[in-house]
């Protein structure tokens, strides 16, 4: 049985989280398999559940911090970290920028999209833009400059939304020019850049689409879609089933910007043409990870597998469920906690306790 030692950055979040959830599932569930995951998670700060649901842990510095670097690749030399998964938006940005140097200085793989997709997904004008120009299903959007002409075309309700950010912060449905001029001067305020869409109807036609691609950029080893509905920004529940239609239009832009590992694609249906539109592309595993991996679709062993052990992998079947999400807790002693705190190893391992009581 082959141990594999993988870093999960980022671990207060839910998308880490949902990384750690799938890689323990494997270890759990998977039968006749001959990997098992040994889990070393990073944080900022001490007070992150995940990383007292990991085997070990370290305590780093901010991406912002000039030691930043140097100390991820400390973690991962004596760690001996093979696979290094990133949990955030802010670290996808310098850990993809660095990712030669990483694997260079540790020979660790780093689960990343190419340098020039992350800084294209993380505007999300100058992803619409991507979209609209290669027929890819883009959504009419300006940004403030050519607003007149705009709403000449298109009519209220109208989304204003940073080109930066995450989940639904800033997010804002106008239904007046008072409410549109409101909502671009709150996002200038906030220094963000503030662009204007058309909106999409109807709540109900909501999607997002998880895609693995293999290491050549050329395959698409699995992808999966749920209908979702949300609650702050986040998939509250999700019906995982077929959805042909939408899943046919991801693929398609996976495929067309040869991508690498996982993918994410946020859709609507447009009740105007009855076209799937896309909302965004992110380019890192989905905070809806772990219902993919228990339908039957592990997306971070399945990249794993394909990048370690060079398997050809192709996966078309999962379960069809209904996920409903809800708040969990997890204990900590308080004693204990501070002596692992106060002990000077960069290497940390405390187990918190998680209560069947729901």
């Amino acid at each position: 049985m082959k141990n594999i030692h993988t870093l999960v950055t980022s671990t207060g979040g839910i998308v880490a989280q949902g990384i750690i959830k799938s890689l323990k599932y494997h270890n759990l569930y998977k039968k006749k398999s001959d990997h098992l995951y040994k889990i070393i998670g990073t944080d900022i700060t001490y007070e992150s559940a995940g990383l007292y649901r990991v085997d070990r842990f370290s305590i780093i510095k901010k991406p912002s911090d000039p030691d930043y670097l140097k100390r991820m690749i400390d973690v991962c030399i004596e760690n001996k970290v093979q696979i290094l998964f990133i949990g955030s938006d802010i670290e996808l940005q310098i850990l993809s920028e660095y990712k030669d140097e990483i694997e260079n200085k540790t020979g660790a793989k780093v689960i990343s999209n190419q340098q020039g997709i992350v800084n294209m997904c993380r505007d999300k004008y100058l992803t619409n833009e991507f979209l609209s120009k290669n027929n890819l299903n883009g959504i009419p959007t300006c940004l403030p400059g050519d607003l007149e002409s705009f709403l000449e075309q298109e009519r209220y309700p109208l989304v204003v939304k940073p080109r930066e950010g995450f989940g639904s912060k800033l997010f804002h449905v106008v239904n007046n020019r008072n409410e549109l001029d409101f909502a671009i001067s709150t996002i200038e305020n906030a220094k963000w850049k503030p662009m204007i869409q058309k909106y999409l109807e109807n709540d109900s036609k909501e999607y997002t689409t998880g895609i693995t691609m293999d290491k050549d950029g050329k395959g698409i080893m699995s992808s999966i879609t749920m209908r979702k509905v949300l609650k702050h920004g986040q998939t509250y529940k999700a019906f995982i089933d077929v959805f042909p239609k939408v899943t046919k239009v991801c693929n398609k832009i996976a495929t067309f910007l040869k991508a690498f590992g996982p993918i994410n694609i946020q859709s609507r249906i447009d009740n105007d043409d009855n076209q799937v539109k896309i909302i965004e592309i992110n380019p890192r595993f989905s905070a809806t990870c772990p219902m993919r991996t228990v339908a039957g679709i592990n997306e971070p062993d399945i990249i794993v597998r394909n990048v370690l052990f060079n398997e050809k992998i192709k996966i078309d079947k999962y379960r069809h469920l209904v996920c409903m999400r809800y708040w969990n807790e997890t204990y900590l002693d308080k004693k204990e906690m501070e002596i692992v705190k106060s002990k000077k190893s960069n290497i940390k391992k405390m187990e918190s306790k998680i209560f069947d009581y729901f």
